[in-house]
């Protein structure tokens, strides 16, 4: 088990602006590693854009304290402007000690527009403990340092959103970068874990070493103190209110994120574009199997193909599909949608024509019952079948997509 290595430091504004915290634990926010990749130190993981090991365009997402909050900035993408971004999140426990939860990360935040093209959003310690906003900052402190001046909470975190070429041209999706593996002499990654389709995040936690108030203050004035972010710049800088040891102080709070609504979106096929003017793409009701007389598309990609990498649109989910990667004759399928379209299931078939059964709960491969995630890959590739007589090999893409909206009434889903 690899060791934590984790520094301290003290700027944090909450300790620095109140006296009555001296001594309280409190997280680091130079402390960020890693556990993934054996808590390598990081407190910016990498997002891209494109595949993984050729990203179009690399970025990075940079975790920070300000107040009782914990922040995300998504810094811009060279040569493409970001269009939405978001995190989704879950505390997978204590770091150091088995996880209470088990991943994907379900809970989505929503981030917002900064004036240089960046995005940032926050999440407050309340949300992450599910305790009320009006709490007090030692409360907080005590849920989130659970061991105390050690080890702080565990996050499975996920990254992703929407980017435009600078230039013109359609949104394509960004996400976080998958965990490294191996790196060169120059601390560059040179492989990755494809297995984790998430990040893991976690901290550590140090005394509030700001000297003591000179005086005790009474008991019932320890005072919520916390901090406003700024919006017009993509650092973390923030303005901070500093509580008093009287019972008068004034605070001002972060509004916590829009609550979201899941609502059933409707069902989506993959749709290989055409090339050259030849078809990729062929309709399910040219089969005359079972369940065939319906909406949709199937593909006949060659070993050739996937090896190079096939991709195009998943209609209705106006996200993508990327059947990424065919080694030795085994193929992965991956889909990214865009926000604020999110996956309850995907199925993915990959059979010989001709088609006999086009229902997608009979297809190869099937997985229900996804929280609201916006990318999947299937874990175990998929065999890609030998077919004789001269048929074709043909593969259907499908998934049932939800929506998330803040608004009270979900919008009639489009297609099934």
């Amino acid at each position: 088990m690899g060791t934590t290595l984790l520094g301290k430091r003290w700027e944090y504004d909450v300790c620095l602006n109140d006296c009555t915290l001296a001594g309280i634990p409190m997280p680091d926010h130079n402390t960020f590693g890693l556990p993934l990749e054996n808590h390598w130190s990081e407190q910016c993981p990498p997002t891209i854009v494109g595949q993984y090991n050729a990203p179009l365009s690399q970025s990075r997402v940079c975790l920070d304290f300000v107040g009782t909050n914990l922040v995300f900035n998504f810094e811009t993408f060279p040569g493409y402007t970001i269009k939405s971004a978001v995190v989704t999140w879950k505390v997978a426990g204590i770091d150091g000690e088995p996880p209470v939860n088990n991943p994907p990360p379900t809970t989505n935040i929503l981030c917002n527009p900064q004036g240089d093209g960046s995005y940032l959003c926050t999440l407050p310690f309340n949300a992450i403990l599910g305790v009320p906003s009006t709490s007090s900052v030692t409360t907080l402190m005590a849920g989130m340092c659970p061991r105390g001046d050690r080890e702080g909470l565990d996050f499975y975190f996920q990254f992703f959103g929407l980017v435009e070429p600078v230039g013109g041209g359609p949104a394509i999706p960004f996400v976080q970068q998958y965990p490294c593996s191996a790196r060169a002499a120059d601390r560059s990654c040179t492989a990755w874990n494809t297995v984790y389709p998430y990040v893991e995040v976690a901290y550590r936690c140090t005394n509030c070493n700001v000297q003591p108030c000179p005086s005790s203050p009474p008991s019932s004035s320890v005072a919520s103190s916390t901090t406003s972010t700024s919006s017009s710049t993509s650092s973390s800088s923030s303005t901070t209110s500093s509580s008093s040891t009287t019972d008068s102080s004034s605070t001002s709070s972060t509004a916590p994120p829009p609550s979201l609504k899941t609502c059933s979106f409707g069902t989506a096929f993959g749709y290989q574009n055409p090339v050259a003017g030849n078809p990729r793409s062929f309709t399910l009701n040219t089969q005359s199997g079972q369940g065939c007389n319906r909406w949709g598309w199937y593909e006949t990609p060659t070993v050739a193909s996937l090896q190079g990498g096939i991709s195009g649109p998943l209609y209705v989910g106006a996200g993508g599909n990327d059947i990424t990667k065919a080694i030795d004759g085994r193929v992965t399928v991956t889909y990214l949608l865009n926000p604020p379209y999110a996956l309850a299931e995907v199925h993915v078939n990959l059979v010989c024509l001709p088609l006999t059964k086009c229902a997608p709960g009979q297809y190869t491969y099937n997985a229900g019952a996804i929280p609201n995630l916006p990318t999947w890959s299937n874990p175990t590739p998929l065999v890609y079948p030998t077919c004789t007589g001269g048929s074709q090999a043909a593969l259907i893409v499908h998934a049932s997509i939800n929506i998330l909206t803040v608004t009270s009434v979900c919008p009639s889903p489009k297609a099934t």
